[in-house]
């Protein structure tokens, strides 16, 4: 589950801009240990400078490199959803029996329209779900839950076409 090309094309302005910044502020910092730039005259402009390397930086690192997957393992019955960031991976490890079924639901729209995006969840009624893939195609992603829901033995929730509560929405 990546955020495909698109996502990677929007997140490489954001990286570049952030490198940009940076490139000025490390241009700074060597100008105030050479002693050419008082700190005095810096101050604000670096802190003003840090700030704009970060919010430029971190979300186009995010946009460009960041990973997500989902590992099941039957024999020992885990999942591992694994958050990849290039330099640092974000695990978190759940026993398959925390699940009470594979759900495919329509993916949440934006207004009262829904999204033309399937989603396949490990549901779990107690803790939160783990998003396993997202399709464009409803009968790729109810096929994709079936062979699943098969190798794990949980039950599929065909939730599609079910009508969203006013608390849902």
């Amino acid at each position: 589950m990546d955020g495909g090309g698109a996502a990677r094309l929007f997140g490489l302005p954001f990286l570049l801009a952030g490198a940009y910044f940076g490139y000025n502020l490390i241009l700074g910092m060597i100008e105030l240990v050479t002693g050419r730039a008082a700190l005095s005259e810096m101050a604000v402009g670096t802190v003003l400078v840090v700030i704009m390397t970060a919010a430029f930086l971190v979300p186009g690192w995010l946009l460009v490199f960041s990973r997500g997957k989902v590992a099941i393992d039957r024999t020992t019955r885990r999942v591992d959803s694994i958050r990849d960031l290039r330099v640092h991976q974000w695990r978190e490890t759940r026993s398959l029996d925390e699940f009470d079924a594979i759900t495919v639901d329509r993916s949440r729209g934006s207004g009262n329209r829904p999204a033309r995006v399937f989603n396949v969840e490990l549901s779990s009624a107690t803790r939160k779900n783990v998003l396993i893939g997202v399709f464009d195609d409803g009968d790729e992603a109810l096929s994709f839950a079936r062979r699943l829901g098969t190798a794990t033995a949980l039950p599929v929730d065909d939730a599609r076409e079910r009508e969203l509560t006013d608390e849902e929405v």
